[in-house]
């Protein structure tokens, strides 16, 4: 196998190949970086698949609509295969929702949501363009506000903040004067650290929907008490409720968008 890393406007990238095919692109930091990739891979930058990919991404961050995609030959179960092909299928610019994809493969959100999760190539295979089912920004491997780049990006024209419980953009300069987050939408299910009905969905099919009071990434895919969660930095459920606890927030940096519950959000 062979890899290289190449900078990006999204940040570095890896890319990864059997020779011919891209086997694999991450960016870096993400969820799942690097799984599969042999630790013994060469580094190869001038592999012509590489170069093909590279130009690819070029024509892509420029804001133009890229040409051919370089053959791929992502490894993963059948189902996850279906999922995948299935997103290669959304046009530029264009978005859908788990429910959605669920509905024509005949599985369920949280499944899909797993498979999305797991896709090995991201940006060519184009996991970023599957939203929730308010059509809300919800998780995505390389971070939100990555997944809300690449949309933006492609002008997909939705309006997240009227839609979407995310996590508020991070200012590059500290600001002299506080910063209000926005008003989010109350909602009816508890979130699984604060306990406040922050969530609009249950639990099963929130994929990852961000609790807008303690800020814990909602993980579907982690059901246990001390089961470390891959949203949350590795940080387990029951430490991110001693971190409110202590804190009012999971984690620090999140301190400056803490917010009371509202009175209907009271448990």
């Amino acid at each position: 196998m062979f890899f290289t890393d190449i900078p990006s406007p999204a940040g570095q990238l890896r890319l990864a190949s059997d020779g011919t095919d891209v086997t694999g692109l991450w960016l870096e930091g993400q969820k799942y970086f690097a799984a599969g990739l042999d630790p013994a891979s060469l580094n190869a930058p001038d592999l012509p698949v590489f170069l093909e990919t590279r130009r690819w991404l070029e024509d892509y961050f420029a804001g133009r609509r890229p040409p051919a995609l370089p053959p791929m030959s992502p490894a993963g179960t059948i189902f996850r295969q279906s999922v995948w092909r299935r997103l290669l299928e959304i046009p530029y610019g264009q978005t859908c929702t788990y429910g959605d994809l669920a509905a024509e493969l005949g599985s369920s959100p949280r499944a899909v949501g797993s498979a999305v999760g797991h896709n090995p190539i991201s940006i060519l295979i184009p996991c970023h363009r599957v939203l929730g089912s308010d059509d809300s920004l919800t998780g995505y491997a390389g971070g939100l506000e990555i997944k809300r780049f690449l949309l933006a990006l492609e002008q997909a024209g939705l309006e997240w903040r009227k839609k979407a419980v995310i996590l508020p953009e991070a200012s590059s300069t500290p600001s002299s004067e506080p910063q209000e987050p926005e008003a989010p939408v109350p909602g009816k299910f508890p979130c699984p650290c604060c306990g406040y009905r922050t969530l609009p969905v249950p639990k099963e099919d929130a994929i990852a929907l961000i609790c807008p009071v303690c800020f814990w990434e909602n993980d579907v895919f982690d059901p246990g008490e001390d089961q470390p969660s891959d949203e949350n930095r590795g940080m387990t459920l029951r430490q991110g409720r001693e971190a409110f606890r202590r804190l009012g927030a999971v984690r620090e940096e999140f301190l400056q968008y803490v917010r009371e519950p509202l009175p209907e959000e009271l448990p």
